[in-house]
């Protein structure tokens, strides 16, 4: 029937939103039109809320942004002023993942935006609905019409590789995405497959699954400095935010948004020499390999680049 068709595309609507207040309703509307001998529904049904795929999220906007621009005449004229930022605050992107928003399950998110805003970043939190967080980055990380990145430092919290899950990955293309970008690019991941007191307590630390997940493939993107930031509550599975990890990933987020502002000339570069077992006669000996001619086209690079080697 007709009638059974738009139940049908309702119910699409309202499971694709994922939200507790779809999910709500998309019951409420069944049990209305499906259940004869159900007391009668009392309470209104809402169309289904539409969330976008991709987007901008901010903890205290009225709204997801799918525009740039919209986002930003929003976060200028009416949040920069109450947090006390300025146009030459640092800029720190943070790539998230849909479903913790629409499912209020954003706990851990809120508090890394609250302490970088708190440290005077400014922030720009970046979503997708999908597993391909490329698309969000490429979208918002670059000021209108240009190819010039309108953030310092890159942030994904979402503990999975910049371009598919668990099961597939696409490393070429989240590693030309981020070329592209040219900015550091730091991997901040939740406890997925142990609550917060397994991870606390086990000799292992991390489960050796989510080492392999969500440290060793964002790695194989070139993800720097992998830090657990939220932990995960065991009767409910909802996130927790871990508040020494999240000042820790601020801290360096904001560090490596002001190395990014500097000249190479006034930056400073350590080149680490392998020297096993420990003794001078083993500095830079390695089977088959020109350690100190390779270090020195290294350093003649880093000259070229601006960076001061000295004679």
């Amino acid at each position: 029937k007709a009638q059974d068709a738009r139940s049908f595309m309702m119910s699409f609507q309202y499971w694709l939103g994922g939200s507790p207040d779809n999910i709500e309703n998309f019951l409420l509307m069944l049990a209305e039109k499906y259940l004869t001998d159900a007391p009668l529904v009392s309470s209104k049904i809402v169309e289904p809320q539409v969330y976008p795929d991709v987007g901008i999220w901010h903890p205290v906007a009225p709204k997801m942004f799918e525009s740039l621009e919209e986002y930003l005449a929003w976060y200028s004229n009416e949040h920069m002023p109450l947090a006390n930022l300025t146009k030459d605050s640092p800029t720190v992107g943070l790539v998230l993942q849909r479903s913790h928003m629409i499912t209020n399950d954003s706990c851990h998110y809120i508090a890394l935006v609250s302490e970088l805003e708190s440290r005077g970043c400014r922030v720009l939190p970046v979503f997708a609905g999908g597993l391909d967080f490329s698309v969000p980055m490429n979208r918002f990380f670059y000021h209108p019409g240009t190819e010039l990145a309108n953030v310092d430092v890159v942030v994904s919290l979402t503990g999975f590789a910049l371009v598919g899950g668990p099961a597939k990955q696409d490393h070429p293309r989240a590693i030309a995405a981020l070329k592209k970008l040219d900015r550091p690019y730091l991997c901040a991941l939740p406890l997925v497959f142990q609550t917060t007191e397994e991870w606390r307590e086990s000799e292992l630390g991390l489960h050796p699954i989510q080492v392999a997940l969500q440290v060793s493939l964002p790695e194989l993107d070139g993800a720097l400095e992998p830090v657990v930031f939220a932990g995960r509550d065991g009767p409910t599975g909802r996130s927790i935010p871990l508040q020494d990890r999240i000042n820790l990933i601020s801290e360096r987020a904001m560090k490596w948004a002001v190395l990014t502002k500097k000249k190479n000339v006034d930056k400073r570069v350590a080149v680490t020499v392998f020297s096993f077992p420990p003794d001078k006669g083993n500095v830079g000996t390695a089977a088959y390999l020109d350690v100190f001619g390779s270090i020195y086209k290294v350093l003649e690079g880093l000259r070229d680049q601006g960076y001061t080697v000295g004679e």
